[in-house]
């Protein structure tokens, strides 16, 4: 390992121990993860942070490739049931937009009524972004 990884891993580990991580399962899968991570990137923390976050949309079912017209049955996308094509030949997706009441919770709102709809059109190929609104 490098100097940068070893702090990264002391530091986790510290951090890990004082919510009592350490005790658990959870925390050498955490450091293992990291460690793993670093051995086939290297130093480049940007995109271990990155793939973390396409991790978290693996989890929630999203899709992280290329939405295309060979994902359509019946007009509705089989990799996310959000997108859909209409009567006219145009695409949407349902949660294009989503309402938070700050940027890292993870709990969200759509809309589907009034000025600040969830729905948004698309065109193909679309990688699936987000647009967060922070609500009060």
């Amino acid at each position: 390992m490098t100097n940068w990884i070893d702090g990264v891993v002391k530091y986790s580990e510290t951090e890990l121990k004082l919510l009592g991580f350490d005790q658990t399962p959870l925390g050498p899968a955490i450091i293992t993860f990291i460690k793993e991570l670093h051995g086939v990137l290297g130093n480049q923390p940007v995109i271990m942070k990155s793939l973390l976050k396409q991790v978290g949309d693996l989890i929630d079912k999203k899709p992280i490739a290329l939405i295309t017209e060979e994902d359509f049955v019946d007009d509705k996308c089989i990799r996310y049931p959000y997108i859909y094509k209409d009567q006219d030949g145009k695409y949407y997706n349902d949660r294009a937009v989503v309402f938070k009441k700050s940027y890292d919770d993870p709990m969200y709102q759509c809309i589907y009524q009034g000025q600040n709809s969830s729905k948004r059109e698309i065109t193909l190929p679309y990688v699936l972004r987000e647009k967060t609104f922070i609500i009060p």
